[in-house]
């Protein structure tokens, strides 16, 4: 069975063909919206497992920005299709954080200079504490860009749903 970790905005992103966006990203980048999209379905669809971590961090982080409706975009139908088949994951799918005074003692050590924030600092934990390191994936979020190379040689891959707009939003921000 397949594993991964989901950051909040491939959700959000998705849901961005019925929700209004700061960026008008659908019209910028169609094949961001697409790509989360189906990378959705496509876990749904093949029951991958959304590793998690045991004190559901990740998830209320979730539960901020998308609705237990699973209504009205596929961001909101792929939540509740997680909020109903998380607790049927084994166990070991859902990884135990220890927080710290600056983040987790599971965060990847060869990232800790790195300046990932508190918030993005859990899915790199529950990735690297999961024995088999599942990929992160991302959608939105340029600063995880830069932090592509230091979470490889940790042996965490961030999987990006459309470098075009990683590398168009980081020239942008230069």
């Amino acid at each position: 069975m397949r594993r991964c970790v989901i950051d909040t905005n491939v959700m959000i992103t998705a849901n961005s063909v019925v929700r209004s966006t700061e960026e008008d990203i659908i019209n910028s980048y169609p094949t961001l919206v697409v790509s989360s999209i189906e990378l959705l379905q496509r876990i749904q669809k093949k029951g991958t497992y959304v590793v998690l971590d045991e004190d559901f961090e990740i998830f209320n982080e979730y539960k901020n920005y998308l609705s237990f409706s699973g209504q009205p975009g596929v961001g909101d139908i792929f939540f509740k299709w997680l909020f109903d088949n998380c607790w049927g994951f084994p166990s070991s799918e859902r990884i135990k954080l220890h927080k710290t005074e600056n983040g987790y003692k599971e965060f990847p050590r060869g990232m800790e200079n790195t300046n990932v924030d508190l918030d993005d600092m859990k899915f790199f934990a529950v990735s690297n504490a999961h024995p088999l390191k599942p990929d992160i994936y991302e959608a939105t979020d340029s600063k995880w860009w830069n932090w592509r190379n230091a979470a490889m040689q940790c042996g965490i891959r961030i999987q990006f749903l459309d470098e075009e707009y990683m590398q168009d939003k980081n020239l942008r921000n230069c």
